[in-house]
């Protein structure tokens, strides 16, 4: 089941599940709150895909085919219009509920130094535990302001630096006071960028999210996927594409 939203309402829902405020014009998605306040889950789990855009999600369904069976199997499935065709703009207002203008994180220079909190503190303000596994340079800003950070240095080796990110995903989710988990996993990204054959990235994502699916279930969790940007290919940019792309957005309780 298809709904066209925004991936500013993303962190907005979140808010509003676990009853606090953020500071964000955008309203929630009405659906999620429901699907989450009917299973109640002990932990919620958001990861990023990097570069995961709507026609890949459907282009490569075998390939990702784990993810498509999450929806199928009583997960909801909406179409996200996204805010930059950026990794670090688009995931702080994945995070923030803002617009870039807003929440000014537009280079990875810019992470630290703005004013706006992202749901991982505000939540961690109001008692929750969170987490994040996430690039070493976006990791820094968080230390002492989140329970749990996991810093995962960039590499060549995008796929070993997935499965560390996938690792510490896993092994924060024993902690039983965890209440929200943030991963972003790169490897689409990385090998779009390159010309890289694309389904070799989509397996490898595929099985990562399957261990993670299976860890939050464990947990009695809720677990959020969501793609960030288009697919920075160069057969569609060569073909001027001029729609916007959209995401896609799977909420799942595994």
């Amino acid at each position: 089941m298809f709904y066209m939203q925004s991936i500013l309402q993303i962190a907005p829902t979140l808010a509003d599940f676990f009853g606090v405020h953020l500071n964000s014009q955008v309203r929630s998605i009405e659906q999620i709150l429901n699907f989450a306040y009917s299973r109640n889950p002990k932990v919620v789990v958001l990861v990023v895909i990097d570069s995961l855009d709507f026609r890949f999600y459907s282009d490569f369904a075998d390939e990702l085919g784990k993810i498509h069976e999450l929806v199928e199997r009583d997960g909801l499935l909406f179409e996200c219009e996204t805010v930059s065709s950026h990794t670090t703009p688009a995931i702080a207002s994945i995070l923030t509920g803002l617009q870039p203008d807003a929440h000014g994180i537009l280079t990875s220079e810019d992470v630290g130094k703005s004013k706006i909190n992202s749901i991982l503190e505000i939540l961690e303000d109001e008692g929750y535990k969170t987490a994040a596994a996430i690039e070493t340079k976006g990791a820094e800003p968080l230390w002492g302001r989140i329970s749990y950070v996991f810093a995962v240095d960039d590499r060549e080796d995008i796929i070993e630096y997935d499965k560390l990110i996938k690792a510490h995903t896993i092994s924060v989710l024993k902690k039983q006071d965890l209440r929200l988990m943030f991963s972003h996993l790169r490897a689409i990204d990385r090998f779009a960028h390159r010309g890289e054959d694309l389904s070799v990235a989509a397996k490898a994502v595929n099985e990562n999210v399957r261990a993670i699916a299976t860890a939050v279930s464990e947990r009695n969790g809720m677990l959020v996927i969501c793609g960030d940007h288009e697919t920075h290919v160069k057969e569609r940019q060569a073909s001027q594409e001029k729609a916007t792309a959209t995401v896609p957005l799977i909420v799942c309780c595994p």
